[in-house]
Parts: C-alpha cells; sequence; structure tokens
C-alpha cells in the first residue's frame, strides 16, 4: 500500500477537525437556542459526540494512544446512544425499554473492555469487534426506525431516504479502514497517508456536514407538512360548512368558478333544495331538531354527489348541487335524492322543494343561481311538482 513521506495525514486530521468543531458547535448552539421538535437537541449532542470520538480515535498521538483509544471509543458509543433515542423522541415514541436496558448495561462493560484490551493486552481485533457489535446493534435500531417512519410519514419518505443514504455512505468510507486494521496485521498503517485513512476523514466530514444538514432538513419538511395540514384545516373551515360537511358559500362560489375555467367542462344541471316551513319546524320541535335535518339533508347530498360534482349550503335551510356527469347519470342522480327525500315519515318529517335548470360554463354563478331558485320558488307556489317527505334517519 502506498504511503507518503513526509506524511500529510496531520495536516488533513487538523483540517477535518476544525471543520468538524466548527459545525458541531453551531450545531449545538442552534438546538439550545432554538428548539425545534423532540430530540433535536439530544440529536444534536450525539451527532457532535460520534464525529469527535471518530477523529479523536482516529488519529491519536503515540503517547496518548491508550487514551485516545478508550475517550474515542466512549465517545462513539455515548453518541451513538444518544442518536438512536433522539430519533425515538422525533418521531414520537419511547425507547423501548430493552434499548434502554442495553445502553446503561454495555457501555460500562465495554468500556472496561476496551481498557482491559488496550492497557493490558493491546489487541486491536478484539476492540475492533467490540465496537462494531455495539454500533451495529445501534445503527439496526435507527434503520429500523426509519424505515418504519417512512411508512408512516409520506410526506418526510425523501427527507428520511437521504438520511438512509448518508449513513451507507458514511459506513462504506469506513469500511476500507476497518478491514485494513481490523486484524492487527498492519499497526504501521494506522497514521500512515494512506487511501483508507484519507476515506475515513472523509467519512467523518461527511457525516458531521452531512449530518447536521439531513437532520435540519427532516425538521423543515415535518414543519412544512404541519404548515400544510393546517392550510388545509383552515381552508375547510373557510370553505366548507361545518354542520352539513358541504361546501358553503364561499366554498361553492370558488368550486363553480373552477368548473367554468376548465377545459373540459360542459353543461350541467344546478339544483337548488330549499326544507319547506323550516321555521315553524325550528319553533315547535327546537334548533337542535333543525340541525338533525340539515345535517342529514348534507348527507344524502354527499351521497348522491359524484366525484367531480358539487355540493353546498347557500345559507339556512336552502341548498344546491350541481351535476356535472352525462343526462342519464343525472337523471339517476336526482331520481335517487328525490325518491330517498319522499320515502321518510319520521316524527320530525319536513317536506322539501327542488328547483333545477340546465347551466353552461359561460354562465355566472348569480344568473344561474337565480334560475335554478326560480324554478325551485315556482314549484313550491303552485305545487306543481310532489311534494317531497325528508327525515333525518333515511339520508344516513
Amino acid at each position: 500500500m502506498l504511503v507518503l513521506t513526509p506524511n500529510p495525514l496531520p495536516v488533513l486530521a487538523a483540517s477535518v477537525s476544525v471543520t468538524v468543531l466548527i459545525v458541531s458547535l453551531l450545531t449545538l448552539l442552534i438546538a439550545w437556542w432554538r428548539p425545534s421538535y423532540p430530540g433535536w437537541r439530544g440529536w444534536a449532542a450525539g451527532h457532535t459526540l460520534v464525529v469527535l470520538g471518530m477523529l479523536i480515535g482516529t488519529f491519536r498521538p503515540p503517547q496518548l494512544e491508550h487514551l485516545s483509544i478508550l475517550l474515542g471509543n466512549a465517545l462513539v458509543m455515548v453518541g451513538a446512544a444518544l442518536f438512536v433515542g433522539a430519533y425515538y423522541r422525533f418521531v414520537g415514541r419511547s425507547v423501548p425499554p430493552a434499548l434502554v436496558t442495553l445502553h446503561r448495561v454495555s457501555v460500562p462493560l465495554m468500556l472496561g473492555a476496551l481498557y482491559w484490551f488496550t492497557a493490558g493486552d493491546d489487541n486491536i481485533t478484539v476492540r475492533f469487534l467490540l465496537i462494531s457489535v455495539y454500533l451495529t446493534l445501534c445503527l439496526a435500531a435507527l434503520l429500523t426506525l426509519i424505515v418504519g417512519q417512512m411508512r408512516r410519514e409520506p410526506r418526510l419518505r425523501g427527507a428520511y431516504a437521504l438520511q438512509l443514504w448518508l449513513f451507507g455512505l458514511v459506513f462504506a468510507l469506513t469500511v476500507p479502514r476497518s478491514v485494513t486494521l481490523g486484524p492487527g496485521t498492519q499497526p504501521h498503517l494506522t497514521y500512515a497517508f494512506t487511501l483508507p485513512n484519507i476515506l475515513m476523514f472523509v467519512g467523518v466530514l461527511l457525516l458531521s456536514v452531512g449530518g447536521a444538514f439531513t437532520f435540519w432538513l427532516l425538521h423543515d419538511d415535518r414543519r412544512r407538512a404541519e404548515m400544510q395540514a393546517l392550510q388545509d384545516d383552515l381552508a375547510e373551515l373557510a370553505f366548507r360548512d361545518a354542520l352539513t360537511g358541504v361546501l358553503n358559500r364561499r366554498g361553492l362560489e370558488g368550486a363553480y368558478a373552477r368548473w367554468r375555467g376548465a377545459p373540459d367542462s360542459h353543461a350541467a344541471t344546478l339544483v337548488v333544495l330549499d326544507v319547506d316551513r323550516f321555521k315553524e319546524l325550528n319553533d315547535r320541535h327546537g334548533h337542535a331538531a333543525g340541525d338533525a335535518h340539515l345535517a342529514a339533508l348534507g348527507r344524502l347530498l354527499r351521497q348522491v354527489a359524484r366525484a367531480d360534482d358539487l355540493a353546498g349550503r347557500l345559507g339556512g335551510d336552502e341548498f344546491t348541487m350541481l351535476l356535472t356527469g352525462a343526462p342519464q347519470e343525472v337523471e339517476g342522480q336526482l331520481t335517487h335524492l328525490t325518491t330517498t327525500l319522499s320515502g321518510g315519515n319520521g316524527p320530525l318529517g319536513c317536506s322539501v322543494s327542488v328547483g333545477w335548470t340546465t347551466v353552461a360554463p359561460l354562465d355566472p354563478w348569480i344568473e344561474a343561481l337565480s334560475r335554478a331558485d326560480a324554478a325551485m320558488y315556482a314549484r313550491k307556489a303552485n305545487r306543481r311538482a310532489p311534494t317531497l317527505r325528508f327525515t333525518p334517519g333515511v339520508a344516513r
């Protein structure tokens, strides 16, 4: 293996160390001064300990070799434990008791074993195996958690995948050095300027800078997802009637405008429904009974409406639908609607007047609604159309 003389490894180690220290310090300051989601501070501390432990354990002066080995491995182990715990808190789950017990019991035992195989019998192979087993268990727990969250949080799948890619790349960069030094047959290459050592420092730098960036990205993606969910909830409140579950008047106007502007829009049927003598019903049976009728009517309209149709409450006891399907589909919807409304005769039954008109995408909302409203009131006045009976229980 090619070894350069003079050895430039100290320069590389110093450069990486300064960069890692700056990134770690900034990460810790941001995490403590501007706390974000649960686990943010624990991750920042674990991230700092892992990268510093890798540096200390990789580049160790001969006079401090034993101390560097113990301190470096101890920092990596504690940092890995903080890493795993931070991810569990970030996703809103408690760390499994078995994993907590593993960390609390194994860390002191591992450090004692490392001291034994460092101060007494300097056996690099055994040290390597001990650390590898512990870190493999931590990594397995972490990867299992991340893969599970990718299924539970589809909106964050990209950020989680980026972290998996980062961990995989860092692991791949550290493998050559582990393979070279693990058997303990080439101790003279520990501090040499070789490709495995260079890749090791690149992995440390990538974990420091890339780890901070990907975890920040994960937090930012979650914040974006929560903001989008909040906006969806606000839109639901702004454009949908809370009592009946159908669109309110503002939502109807916006949806009708989008239907008019769609390139594939064609003639449709605008339906207006009005509960007869609704004030008398409220006065006789109370507002709770009136609300029950309105809610049941809203459920019925949602059942009748197809995916591209509109159903909404204009206000009070007046509702409307825009039926956009083929003529035979619209006829079937109107038949189902009228049949269901006329089929019940419960103790709180009330009649519903229905009117409709054909509308084209060029028709403004107010004009189209006026025509349908006029048709409904004409039927209400002369009772040429059948009087429909409506009971809340029928529309469930």
